[in-house]
């Protein structure tokens, strides 16, 4: 059995069991109503089966159930067919979305689109059919009004339809493809699905986020050009700054053999400030966005590999303690302090005195 790694694992194991349990009890007293409650107004399932020459038999519980069944098996057996067709043409659907590798990325997103819209189609049909085989008479007056149902549909749908028209559109202006990675609401990810309704992006966690295509107003898309690799090096004022920068070219010439993730040679641009203990010298390399953090660690890596083959120091916070003089190594303050302890008595004494005075001249 395998162990439980988190607490929200122990937690939804129990809300599992209890949900479970709760819906054992309910199918018990579904299934055992009848036998339990023996008044006549307590039957939930009460079924009059006719007799030749006679009154209906009256059926309760699982006679009824069972009556019923045996009128009903053809339309029973079209809907657990029908069902199952539906459910394995999804999940058809999925696992070929999911396994089906495209490299083409326009191809890509035109499949998810096209698979979205198979999944709800068939969906739908399924409904329509099953509902039809139950209920055909009033399945032909609904169709017949299809159109005042459209209209209600529309009315009470808007954010689904808004969220379809936008998904289309999406598609359509090319704006963004399954495998790029763009940032929508402050969000960063990579498209991994475009659907009629949602489209789904993942963080460089594993984290998945859905977003209505409808409330997708901001949107930049990184993929569409290369990105930058920005390296800050600090160097203290002590060094040789001209020394540093013509080492520093020659190194970054030949950068690009050491770091595969960069499109071209990185580009020194110059002083980017003067902190208070270092100045601050700016390097940036293009690179594709997907691979631009660790281009920036592979780059940071090089330079500081390059800093200490060229004895150049970099700065880094530092504390100096000064210890004064110890007095035990002057006795000549320790009778000092004597001195002044003893005159700070005799100006107290002189104050006291004074203030004595003063109050018996105001008695008198």
């Amino acid at each position: 059995m395998k162990k439980l790694e988190k607490p929200q694992d122990s937690k939804r194991l129990v809300i599992s069991i209890v949900l479970w349990t709760l819906g054992l009890i309910a199918v018990l007293l579904v299934l055992f109503w009848d036998e339990m409650f023996a008044a006549e107004s307590m039957k939930i399932f009460t079924m009059k089966k006719p007799v030749e020459g006679g009154d209906p038999e009256v059926l309760h519980g699982f006679k009824a159930m069972g009556y019923w069944m045996s009128l009903n098996y053809g339309n029973l057996i079209f809907t657990v067919v029908a069902i199952g067709v539906v459910a394995l043409f999804v999940a058809a659907l999925n696992l070929l979305g999911r396994y089906l590798k495209v490299k083409n990325k326009k191809v890509a997103t035109t499949l998810s689109l096209i698979f979205s819209l198979l999944k709800w189609t068939f969906i739908v049909a399924g409904i329509i059919i099953v509902l039809t085989r139950w209920m055909p008479t009033q399945m032909k007056a609904i169709i017949a009004s299809i159109g005042i149902i459209a209209l209600i549909i529309g009315l009470g749908c808007q954010t689904l339809i808004s969220d379809v028209v936008a998904g289309i559109f999406l598609v359509a202006d090319n704006a963004f493809e399954v495998g790029d990675i763009v940032v929508i609401d402050d969000f960063r990810g990579t498209v991994t699905e475009i659907g009629l309704k949602t489209t789904k992006l993942e963080d460089t966690g594993g984290n998945i986020k859905v977003i209505s295509n409808s409330s997708i107003h901001t949107l930049v898309n990184l993929t569409n050009c290369l990105s930058l690799a920005i390296v800050l090096i600090s160097i203290p004022y002590e060094e040789n700054l001209a020394r540093t920068e013509t080492l520093l070219l020659e190194r970054l010439k030949t950068m690009q053999k050491r770091v595969p993730g960069l499109i071209e040679a990185p580009v020194y641009k110059g002083v980017e400030d003067m902190a208070d203990s270092a100045v601050i010298l700016k390097v940036i390399g293009k690179c594709k966005e997907e691979e631009r953090f660790q281009v920036t660690r592979d780059m940071k890596r090089d330079i500081y590999i390059f800093l200490n083959e060229n004895a150049i120091t970099v700065p880094y916070p530092q504390l100096t303690i000064t210890q004064g003089p110890n007095p035990a190594d002057h006795p000549e303050w320790v009778d000092k302090e004597k001195e002044e302890a003893k005159a700070e008595k005799e100006i107290k004494k002189q104050q006291e005195a004074s203030k004595l005075t003063e109050d018996i001249n105001d008695v008198k």
